[in-house]
């Protein structure tokens, strides 16, 4: 019954080795792996005898390299200083013991930093080294670089005003650049020099330290924090956790323990809180998600009143162009009053001026009409009578112009009757026949048949104006010419062409046309042009003056709608 068992411890030996697991544990090798395999051999050994089940490997890396493999999931467990260690707990680290460091004896109390310079340099305080060239390992390095920083800015030196190089890994480097002048200072992890002088590398007396505290096994720049860790990275295996707990808490050097329990990190937690390192910090997204959640009601209270702003400046912008366009309408509506003033102050001139001339030539109309009369009862020629008689008509057809003139200056004009444009120019010719004949001007006469409906004592002014106009500019060049009247007969209406050879008229006498009265008489082009040219817009038609030729042309053109 008992054969079987006999084969037991050759099963065993079988069959253990195959269930042994490898475990890779990453070190923190700040002076190189040679160093570093030398100094964390004895941990190695130490756990693969007390746990023969298993195999530990070490791997020596830089702080980087050890927060490339965590990242990529290829270390188990690490051993690191503490700072390292917070900022590398967002990867699922789990302190199992602490290092207590031989040469201080105390978890709490075994991690420094020194601030080195050369002996024979005349740096003899912090505030020397402003400007100056001063070595670190890297910006998250604890002792290489973080805890001498954060003691020069306490004592008033900022870090920015240094010439701060950071030379990378190995710590040793920094050593050698400060011995060689390339550095003017340097700051490495406390007891560097003290080791590397025990090994021969450096002589110690070639350097001294700043901001000396007190007295310690190696010189140091700063205080004291808590030794390095060792933490499992992500392992929820508690029988390998316990197991490696406790052997790492039974390892002795000399009768001294070497690891001992976790301990709180708050002036390490503290001191990276006031630095505020930027790397290795949990991934945007996690610190989001953190203040989402940790701060949702200040965050909902100021969407809330950036909302609140929102509309209010909604509702601003468009009461804004609201008064706007409220501004837009009311220009447009004071410019138009504007204009229809100027139109009216235009209009009360007008009358005044044909109220004025009005009285003005009544009276000696009046006297001519009284002399003729009195002279045709007083002759008793037949010739002398009709040359009487044809004074009194035609200062009568004066008066009766005036009294026209003085009513369209002041009241609306009368309403459109049918009339023959031929017949009233033909009646305008054989008036005006005998002072062209005097001037030697030769007035010709062509029009259309038809009936125009529109104003005709109205437009018999405008044409006598017109006429009147042209034979001024003949006599005043003493010169004779031709003038010609004619009515056309279009589709949408009437054109009555004045147009003579009397060498035209002034620019500025067309360019005053329609926009106000002229100032003074030009060129025989006064106050009746421009009443021709109202009482054409009155009829609804138009009036324009243009210079062709040798002469000038003026178009009364009269709607077939008025």
């Amino acid at each position: 019954m008992l054969r079987p068992l006999r084969w037991l411890p050759c099963w065993l030996l079988m069959v253990l080795p195959a269930m042994a697991d490898d475990y890779r544990i990453g070190f923190l090798a700040y002076r190189g792996e040679a160093q570093g395999r030398a100094e964390w051999q004895p941990v190695l050994d130490g756990l693969n005898r007390a746990l023969p089940a298993h195999h530990f490997e070490g791997v020596f890396l830089t702080q980087q390299q050890l927060d490339r493999q965590l990242n990529e999931g290829r270390l188990d467990f690490v051993v690191t200083n503490p700072a390292h260690y917070v900022l590398s707990r967002h990867q699922g680290l789990n302190w199992l013991a602490s290092w207590l460091d031989p040469r201080f004896g105390s978890a709490r109390e075994s991690v420094a930093a020194t601030l080195l310079v050369r002996a024979d340099s005349g740096i003899s305080g912090t505030r020397l080294l402003a400007g100056l060239r001063v070595g670190a390992v890297h910006e998250q390095a604890f002792g290489g670089y973080l805890l001498v920083a954060e003691q020069l800015r306490r004592r008033g030196v900022a870090p920015n005003s240094l010439d701060i190089q950071f030379r990378g890994y190995p710590v040793d480097a920094l050593v050698y650049l400060l011995r060689d002048g390339a550095l003017d200072a340097a700051m490495v992890p406390a007891c560097t020099l003290e080791q590397m002088a025990q090994e021969g590398l450096v002589n110690a007396a070639e350097f001294r330290a700043l901001m000396i505290q007190a007295d310690a096994p190696c010189v140091r720049s700063t205080p004291l924090y808590p030794g390095w860790s060792f933490a499992a990275v992500d392992s929820r295996n508690e029988t390998l956790l316990r197991d490696i707990t406790q052997a790492l808490l039974a390892m002795k050097q000399q009768g001294r323990p070497l690891w001992g329990a976790p301990i709180r990190l708050d002036e390490v937690e503290q001191l990276l809180r006031d630095w505020q390192p930027d790397a290795g910090e949990a991934p945007t997204w996690q610190t989001l998600r953190r203040v989402l959640l940790g701060y949702w009601q200040w965050l909902a209270g100021l969407m809330l009143v950036l909302l609140v702003i929102a509309l209010h400046h909604v509702r601003v912008t468009r009461l804004l162009l609201r008064r706007t366009d409220e501004r837009d309408r009311l220009h447009h509506l004071i410019q138009s009053r504007e204009q229809e003033l100027a139109r009216a102050r235009q209009a009360t001139l007008l009358g005044e001026m044909a109220t004025g001339l009005a009285h003005e030539l009544n009276q000696p109309l009046s006297a001519i009409q009284a002399y003729a009369q009195a002279g045709e009862l007083m002759t008793g020629e037949q010739n002398s009578r009709e040359v009487f008689n044809h004074i009194v008509s035609e200062t009568e057809r004066g008066a009766d112009i005036i009294r026209r003139f003085r009513q369209w200056a002041s009241q609306p004009l009368p309403g459109p009757d049918a009339f023959s444009p031929r017949e009233l120019c033909r009646e305008l010719a054989e008036r005006l026949a005998p002072r062209a004949r005097a001037a030697g001007v030769r007035l010709d006469v062509t029009t259309d048949e038809g009936v125009l409906l529109s104003v005709r004592p109205a437009v018999e002014q405008i044409l006598s104006n017109l006429l009147g106009n042209g034979l001024d500019a003949f006599e005043r060049r003493n010169q004779g010419g031709r003038l010609r009247l004619a009515a056309a007969r279009r589709a949408d209406g009437w054109r009555l062409t004045v147009e003579d050879t009397a060498g035209g008229v002034s620019p500025a006498v067309i360019e005053a046309l329609g926009h106000t009265l002229p100032a003074s008489r030009i060129h025989g082009m006064g106050i009746g042009l421009m009443v021709s040219y109202r009482l054409a817009r009155r009829l609804g038609g138009s009036l324009t003056l243009v210079n062709v030729g040798e002469g000038t042309r003026a178009e009364l053109f009269l709607p077939k709608e008025q």
